[in-house]
């Protein structure tokens, strides 16, 4: 896999190189499509802003990063190095190796406290296990566009976002008559052998298909001992750009990443046949909360943390006369290997296959009454392993209404309705193991309703007050 994976990437910027090098049409065919580039953001966001001149967009309702105009000190190699800019996140490094668990936390809370989204579909809880911490590492900025924070429940768009949002925009491609595309291709160097690699692509082509493609490469060696790591990734957007300002686009994405657990280096403990050339790391300091109990790991074995990532998805966007209809369909496989060697020697090993699949159907912003945009949708997703893809089934409605109570005051209300099943067992008899139980379904249901009202007292500042009620996936 790392020969397609480096494959991906010298493609990438083969087909870059070669498309910058020359003008493919005359310049008469190209000059009033040159810049007709469609920016696509979910219906929190307030349209007028000038989100493709700004950097940075903060409302009360929702932050929005423009990732090419973003500009900060330092490198900026994944997410966590744009979420840590924002007023209302801490991003928590526990050490020079990007943790596949870094801490990032909104308002205080924690990743199972609100939701991770891209384009709109879930890419945290998946799988029969559901709570995993957020694999931000695998996520490079070569085909994010945008990315918007929602601070706080209120959001009636997203489920189970408890404690807030943070839906990752991709590129999807440009509408053009241009064959030369746009993109770019970087080389990174940092302490401790970290090595970045990595380069995008992004054009169309008639009018009429749009394309987005990247892959990159992240590998080090770490401060501390066995802590080296390897991430690598492909990410693909093929969009048919349709009537009326309508999209479809297909979405691939793939990650192979692999991260050494730093082993147990104590000159006072036998076991860990201590190395002076790195830091002392004792069994009673081991950061549980980054690398749960495989952080208590000795040399001499496998020490590792790997996961393979495929994900598909099929997304559509309609304007109409009256609204938008949005329909999303998306499906996630993955398999995550953890190793660790125990201080007598002993290889301990855990495998755990994840399975995700969901549609969404929504029409959004349509106002039939005057000073209301109502939207209204559902979703379904189903959880599980390669077996058995149903052990979770997920199904929630909502409608939500922005009422234009005056210029300056806007009142949303509405509310959503979970349904969340997952395979259980009864016990028939007191001290029956698992084989002895009768199978069975446990239900729950939930109505969450929100309200937010917002008052925009001049350009500089807006005032709001917000109730809601959410649930939290178990």
């Amino acid at each position: 896999m790392l020969k397609i994976m480096k494959l991906g990437i010298y493609l990438v910027a083969a087909f870059l190189y070669l498309f910058s090098s020359a003008e493919m049409l005359p310049a008469a065919q190209t000059d009033s499509t040159k810049d007709d580039k469609v920016y696509r953001l979910d219906e929190i966001v307030v349209h007028g802003h000038p989100v493709r001149d700004e950097g940075l967009i903060v409302t009360p309702d929702v932050t929005v990063i423009n990732v090419e105009k973003f500009i900060r000190p330092g490198r900026m190699e994944n997410i966590t190095d744009l979420l840590g800019e924002v007023l209302g996140i801490t991003v928590l490094h526990s050490s020079v190796t990007p943790a596949q668990n870094e801490g990032v936390f909104i308002r205080g809370m924690d990743q199972s406290r609100f939701q991770v989204f891209m384009d709109g579909r879930p890419i945290r809880l998946h799988g029969s296990h559901g709570y995993f911490k957020m694999d931000w590492t695998t996520m490079p900025l070569t085909i994010v566009e945008t990315i918007e924070i929602v601070r706080g429940s209120h959001s009636l768009l997203f489920p189970y976002s408890q404690g807030g949002v943070v839906n990752i925009i991709t590129k999807k491609g440009i509408k053009t008559t241009e064959l030369r595309p746009q993109g770019n291709a970087r080389l990174g160097l940092g302490p401790y052998g970290d090595r970045n690699l990595s380069a995008s692509v992004e054009g169309g082509f008639l009018d009429t298909v749009g394309y987005a493609l990247g892959a990159g490469q992240r590998k080090g060696d770490g401060f501390l001992r066995g802590n080296d790591y390897r991430t690598e990734n492909i990410h693909a957007r093929f969009s048919l750009f349709l009537p009326r300002g309508g999209m479809l686009t297909y979405g691939f994405d793939y990650v192979d990443t692999e991260t050494g657990y730093a082993v147990i280096n104590d000159p006072d403990d036998p076991a860990s046949d201590y190395d002076p050339k790195y830091p002392v790391v004792r069994a009673g300091e081991v950061d549980t909360f980054s690398h749960d109990f495989e952080g208590r790991a000795y040399p001499g074995g496998r020490n590792r943390w790997e996961r393979e990532v495929t994900d598909h998805s099929l997304l559509l966007d309609q304007p109409l006369p009256v609204g938008t209809i949005r329909a999303q369909a998306y499906e996630q496989r993955s398999e995550r290997y953890r190793y660790r060697t125990t201080p007598d020697g002993i290889q301990e090993r855990n495998f755990k296959d994840e399975y995700t699949g969901g549609v969404a159907l929504s029409y959004r912003g349509f106002n039939l009454i005057p000073n209301h945009s109502i939207s209204i949708g559902g979703d379904y997703r189903n959880q599980g392993t390669f077996d058995n893809k149903d052990y979770y089934r997920i199904t929630s409605f909502f409608i939500r209404d922005v009422w234009s109570l005056t210029d300056s005051t806007v009142l949303t209300f509405g509310t959503r309705w979970y349904e969340f099943k997952s395979d259980s067992y009864k016990m028939l008899q007191p001290g029956q193991t698992r084989a002895d139980m009768e199978p069975t379904t446990y239900t729950e249901r939930v109505w969450a309703p929100k309200a937010r009202l917002d008052y925009e007292y001049d350009n500089t500042l807006s005032l709001y007050a917000s109730i809601s009620r959410e649930k939290r996936m178990p």
